[in-house]
């Protein structure tokens, strides 16, 4: 089948793929969506199948193609896009097509239901796409909210204590996809990370460990998550003291654990960042 937004190269026999969707972008804080299906391609063994078409999904304008030029000889450049990997899991899991992409800017509705009409063709039993917001959490916490369609992934969503989502506004692309899994009947969620507002300039490898065991219990696979938590580990150690040493930070995490205790939770977007409340680890860790 050809489809007019994406190209695919190979396709292993894949046994009821799930796939899991990861952007870039908006929607990506502190790295945690496409850091996880990044962390699953890499520790699963997966192999690349296809990817999407520039042209068809981006207006480069909005996301510039990156040039590399040296010594004034042009070497490459790069179109902004987004690549399919196929992984085959253990016998009795379900196997898994990864999406990692940069957000499309156009032609949203016609990318989304050609993304679920190949799970469907694939036979996969649901499609998930990951995001992730600020919010006014800690970074100890490890909240998900999410969105589903149909009631496959209800037992697992309630397992983990995923909140479920209550907004009216305008559209991200993951509720278009969600929209196209509905019309083909195919079982769609939409899981969100709340990171902590004050924290800028690293990858959440907590949450992205937490979303992890979510999706392995939704999708039905396993995997190694050891250098997830060490990582998380010892990024924590350095968090905590730099928060030590800044009375400020002492203080706003305060008043988020009274917020928490009187039942409030309240997405401050950008507000927390004009307030300048937020450490960026960037200017205290190296590369």
């Amino acid at each position: 089948m050809e489809y007019q937004t994406f190209r695919l190269e190979i396709m292993p026999t894949l046994v009821a793929p799930v796939f899991i969707i990861g952007f870039r972008g908006w929607g990506n804080a502190l790295e945690v969506s496409a850091g996880t299906a990044a962390y699953l391609v890499e520790t699963l063994q997966a192999v690349s199948i296809g990817h999407i078409d520039p042209d068809a999904c981006y207006r480069y304008d909005e996301n510039r193609p990156v040039v590399k030029i040296e010594a004034g000889d042009m070497k490459s450049i790069t179109p902004p896009g987004g690549s399919f990997f196929a992984i085959e899991t253990h016998p009795g899991e379900n196997d898994l097509v990864i999406l990692i992409a940069d957000e499309p800017s156009l032609n949203w509705y016609r990318f989304s239901l050609e993304l679920v009409d190949l799970a469907h063709q694939l036979g996969a039993p649901g499609v998930i796409t990951l995001g992730s917001m600020f919010d006014n959490v800690l970074h100890t916490d490890r909240i998900i909210s999410a969105v589903t369609t149909g009631s496959e992934f209800k037992g697992a969503v309630g397992r983990h204590r995923v909140i479920p989502i209550n907004y009216h506004g305008p559209s991200a692309i993951h509720t278009i996809i969600l929209e196209a899994c509905r019309k083909r009947a195919v079982a769609g969620a939409s899981l969100w990370g709340h990171c902590p507002v004050y924290l800028q300039g690293i990858t959440h490898h907590g949450m992205m460990l937490q979303m992890i065991r979510l999706l392995s219990d939704m999708a039905s696979f396993s995997s190694k998550t050891e250098t997830l938590e060490a990582s998380w580990k010892a990024l924590e150690i350095q968090i905590r003291k730099l928060i030590s040493d800044n009375p400020k930070m002492v203080g706003i995490m305060d008043q988020i654990r009274k917020k928490k205790r009187e039942g409030a939770m309240q997405n401050l977007g950008q507000n927390g960042k004009e307030q300048g409340k937020i450490i960026n680890l960037q200017d205290f860790f190296d590369p």
